[in-house]
């Protein structure tokens, strides 16, 4: 470890808790809760007693506050879990501290108040298969735990610091965690990646297709990007069932997703690629409408096409047929940072983790958060 750097991070995250918010259910109209040995309830100005309802229980929004079952909570509640007990909240199975909070609009948000660590463990094998080698799940575990350092309080103004869907990192709880899953947390406990002394803002995707991209390509950020985030070629994912796809879209498709962001002055009639980086990550494509050239960035169209169809941006080619057009490429997500079947295979070889973060994080420290 470098402790010099970690003297840094803990300056940097010393306002902030070893636990993390999270909102498990948000602005939903209601949500079953089931708990599960001994619950303590607490509501603001009250003394904490014990839940005494059992089963399944169904909260509620209502004029000035909260229903559950019989009970009219306040605006905000906690659900505290003692003596090993777990809450069902819908399908999935919790330990933190729950938030009950009645939102503006008339619905429910619930937040889990968990400890980083416990939260990790709920992570990883929603972010990467379980059953893999245990040095990649290491790696990812390293990943997962700089990325929610980086990213605590990003949904402050929403009442918490993170989602549990993939606009932070997937999160159910105590679903799917198995012993390889919590090996891997513990192995690397408070363990980030930084640079320079300071927390890298890292990122990771399932397969980079041969090449991991600049972040700042990526992003369409002109600033300065640090030295581990610039992409690195990578011939340990060759063998991921990503490597190679092809995905075909109808004119019609094209015409409705190209529409979201970019106003067309008629028909398409062709579509090739604009811009590369220096990846081979297509930036940007050139699509023609009428009597004009449009430029269409490759990001956007990823998305309004839908990334389970359209796995990457990293095109190989594009071949213009008749009733559509064919998209060959190469990966599947945005191509910055880990590459996650590069990974699973360099752990494979017997590479270990510190290996794999730094194959694709060149230059950043290994470091401890000091909590």
């Amino acid at each position: 470890m470098i402790r010099a750097a970690v003297l840094v991070f803990g300056a940097a995250l010393a306002a902030q808790a070893s636990t993390v918010q999270v909102a498990i259910v948000r602005q939903a109209g209601s949500v079953t809760i089931v708990p599960e040995g001994k619950v303590l309830i607490e509501t603001p100005g009250a003394k904490v007693k014990p839940l005494e309802w059992k089963g399944e229980l169904t909260l509620r929004p209502r004029e000035g506050g909260l229903r559950m079952a019989d009970m009219r909570l306040r605006t905000e509640t906690r659900l505290i879990q003692a003596d090993g007990s777990r809450i069902k909240v819908g399908s999935n199975f919790y330990r933190g501290t729950l938030i009950l909070r009645l939102d503006p609009g008339q619905t429910v948000t619930v937040v889990e108040e968990a400890d980083v660590e416990q939260y990790l463990e709920g992570v990883l094998p929603h972010e990467m298969d379980p059953g893999w080698p245990l040095e990649a799940l290491k790696a990812q575990a390293v990943v997962a735990r700089t990325f929610t350092y980086a990213n605590m309080g990003k949904f402050r103004k929403d009442g918490f610091d993170l989602t549990a869907d993939t606009r932070s990192q997937v999160y159910k709880g105590l679903t799917g965690v198995n012993e390889n899953v919590r090996a891997a947390v513990r192995q690397t406990r408070g363990e980030v990646l930084g640079w320079k002394g300071k927390l890298l803002r890292v990122y990771y995707h399932a397969c980079c297709g041969g090449a991991t991209t600049d972040a700042g390509a990526a992003w369409g950020n002109d600033g300065d990007i640090p030295r581990p985030l610039k992409g690195v070629r990578d011939p340990w994912c060759a063998a991921s069932p990503h490597m190679k796809w092809t995905a075909y879209f109808a004119w019609a498709e094209l015409t409705a997703a190209i529409s979201e962001k970019r106003m067309l002055t008629g028909a398409l009639k062709n579509i090739r690629i604009g811009a590369r980086d220096g990846a081979g990550y297509v930036r940007s494509f050139l699509v023609k409408s009428g009597g004009d050239t449009v430029d269409v960035k490759a990001s956007e169209l990823r998305g309004s096409l839908g990334a389970g169809e359209m796995k990457s941006v990293r095109i190989k080619s594009v071949n213009v047929l008749k009733k559509g057009v064919e998209f060959l490429g190469a990966g599947s997500g945005h191509g910055v940072g880990l590459c996650q079947w590069g990974a699973r295979l360099q752990a494979e070889k017997g590479r270990a983790y510190g290996q794999i973060l730094k194959f694709y994080f060149p230059g950043s420290e290994l470091s401890e958060v000091d909590e």
